[in-house]
């Protein structure tokens, strides 16, 4: 009798281990609504190549950008939909920014560094080494954050 207690433990426990993972992954992966900004060329990043590229790719691109964010650790000063530091929100970053500006702020440009402290320059300036395509993937990814409103997106 033990035996078939342990069994049937042990399978509910593996079943439950499978749906708790399936609902992370769905809920990790959820796609944003970020595709409609892509299209404003005012004074936006979006060269044409972007532009141009199905819908697939535009969302690796989409994805290589979060993924930048997510590795260099953009989330210990910065948050996005409430997840991160609460002290410097993203949330609708390319709404009130042009890919340009955004671009100087992640590199801590000369023109910004009397509104930066110093240790925020010097993590900064670590962002520097970005790669080409990282760096266009990033600022994408940022102008395409929708804003939030009244603490829902």
């Amino acid at each position: 009798m033990r035996k078939r207690w342990a069994k049937i433990i042990t399978l509910l426990t593996a079943v439950l281990v499978i749906l708790l993972s399936i609902i992370f992954a769905i809920q990790q992966n959820t796609p944003q609504s970020i595709a409609p900004s892509l299209t404003k060329t005012q004074d936006r990043y979006a060269p044409a190549e972007v532009l141009s590229k199905p819908d697939m790719q535009r969302a690796a691109l989409l994805a290589a950008g979060r993924r930048v964010f997510e590795t260099k650790g953009c989330m210990r000063c910065h948050s996005i939909a409430g997840k991160g530091n609460p002290r410097i929100a993203l949330d609708g970053v390319g709404d009130r920014l042009t890919a340009k500006a955004i671009r100087q702020w992640i590199l801590a440009a000369d023109e910004l560094k009397a509104q930066l402290s110093t240790r925020t320059i010097l993590t900064k300036q670590t962002y520097r080494d970005l790669a080409d395509e990282e760096m266009a993937a990033l600022v994408i990814y940022l102008q395409g954050l929708p804003s939030v409103t009244n603490g829902k997106m």
